[in-house]
């Protein structure tokens, strides 16, 4: 009877997914590789000083070397829709994997910063590619009914890796140099890239009529999101609000606005902004990117804070953040199957009501505050970030029609990625505004910062619990 009752769930679940061994491999060798692409993301903040000295770069230029890697990988993200009902998945990843070869390969050689930051752009258009791609690939392998579970597993790496990062470049800056970062994260690749050669298969589920690329949405979506990057960069390295911040603001405003309208209007957009239609995933996309904001800027902003108001090394600021992204790491799963439970709601209350807790808390460390209690308050907005982040991301999906899941992860991806990148420079230029030093990080200027955190991450609550429709969850 056992038997037969085994059959008939592997039945089930070979038509609703794949089978348990088969998506374990998959995933294992999808997720080795794109870890390598997240843990990239913010490696270069420890080695940022270094690199600023070596090749004569300010502040505000160096930091490029991570807002724009996430910027262009949220860019990239965007057309991954068209290519995942076009392409093989097997065949995309391992493209997506050697772009990103190419890239640590090109950093390694790099004779100055503009050519280390094309360098890091092309690393950016591989992760861009494999991001949404696995998220595409761990919901068709897993039934609907474990869709917590699938974003979960995703979540060990989108937000693991990324809070990882300063700590493992920090040791490897310290001991050999900002280019062994590069000679790590190529050598990891090139051996995902062999191993997919024998063990991953097509494993997207494809429904519905095949996507064409609008190469006029690209060029508008693209134009837009630059305006907006450029106007913020420019904004904080002159640290007032002048006339070319504020047209690149326009330019870019307006180019959105038309993308948005075309979008709606033709047969075939590149990202179908109709499935903003659907409360449930609208007001999830909203939490999610709130969550990214909250994720990214303290990523970015504890390391900076440890190394340049309380005077510690690299590798000081990276082990200041590494309880919680490893708390990050084993929470994801957690919060996935909670929501599979629960829903959606009980989450949003407890993960807004942490992260506000512990954004208000960082805003009253000065230079006398302990790093124990940085690690600590670090690991309390972990715990709001995995309970929204991930979650929120499945609840999103899980709203949508099947046909429309490549387009939802695109969009969810993009959005995070982009809205990550840019409220981390507006977040770091208000610190700079406010500050009193020529660097622009001061006690002062990172409470302010953390200040405005809280505020938007209490209007997610107020927009999740208020327009977030009520789901009926069987017993």
């Amino acid at each position: 009877m056992r038997n037969v009752r085994a059959t008939g769930e592997a039945v089930e679940e070979a038509a609703d997914g794949l089978p348990r061994r088969q998506r374990t491999v998959v995933l294992a060798v999808m997720m080795a590789g794109t870890t390598a692409a997240c843990i990239s993301q913010s490696m270069m903040i420890a080695a940022l000083p270094t690199i600023m000295h070596e090749y004569g770069v300010n502040a505000s230029l160096g930091q490029l070397l991570t807002t724009s890697y996430i910027f262009t990988l949220g860019l990239i993200s965007a057309m991954t829709a068209y290519l995942v009902h076009r392409v093989n998945s097997k065949t995309l990843f391992i493209a997506s994997m050697v772009c990103f070869v190419a890239g640590c390969a090109a950093a390694l050689v790099a004779p100055n910063y503009p050519l280390l930051l094309v360098s890091r752009l092309l690393q950016a258009g591989g992760a861009g590619i494999a991001l949404p791609l696995i998220q595409v690939v761990a919901l068709s392998v897993y039934p609907k009914s474990e869709y917590g579970r699938a974003m979960g597993l995703v979540g060990l790496i989108i937000g693991f890796a990324p809070a990882i990062g300063p700590t493992i470049s920090g040791f490897l800056i310290d001991g050999w140099g900002w280019r062994s970062v590069f000679i790590v994260l190529g050598a990891v690749t090139v051996v995902v890239v062999a191993l997919s050669f024998f063990v991953l298969t097509d494993a997207v589920k494809r429904e519905g009529p095949r996507e064409r690329f609008d190469a006029a949405s690209g060029l508008l979506y693209t134009l837009g999101f630059c305006g907006i990057m450029l106007g913020t960069t420019v904004m904080e390295s002159d640290g007032a609000l002048e006339l070319v911040p504020l047209a690149a603001f326009a330019g870019g405003a307006v180019a959105l606005a038309v993308f948005a309208r075309r979008q709606l209007r033709i047969e075939h957009p590149l990202l179908k902004l109709s499935c903003f239609r659907n409360r449930t995933f609208a007001v999830s996309t909203v939490l999610v990117m709130i969550a990214q904001m909250a994720f990214m800027a303290g990523s970015i902003m504890v390391p900076l804070f440890v190394q340049d108001v309380q005077g510690g090394s690299a590798t000081v600021s990276g082990l200041a953040i590494l309880p919680g992204a490893v708390l990050l790491g084993f929470l994801n799963p957690v919060t996935g199957r909670l929501l599979d439970r629960h829903g959606a709601r009980p989450l949003i209350v407890a993960g807004s009501a942490v992260l506000v807790a512990g954004t208000l808390a960082f805003a009253a460390c000065d230079a006398s505050t302990p790093t124990w209690a940085i690690t600590v308050l670090y690991g309390v907005r972990t715990v709001g970030v995995a309970c929204l982040m991930m979650p929120m991301t499945a609840h999103a999906c899980a709203a949508l029609p099947l046909e429309d899941l490549a387009q939802g992860t695109a969009i969810i991806t993009s959005f995070r990625q982009i809205f990550g990148a840019l409220s981390s420079s507006a977040l770091i230029s208000v610190m700079a505004l406010v500050s009193a030093n020529e660097l622009g990080v001061d006690a002062f200027g990172f409470g302010v910062s953390f200040e405005v955190q809280a505020a938007i991450i209490a209007v997610g609550f107020v927009i999740g619990m208020l327009f977030l429709p009520r789901v009926r969850r069987r017993s």
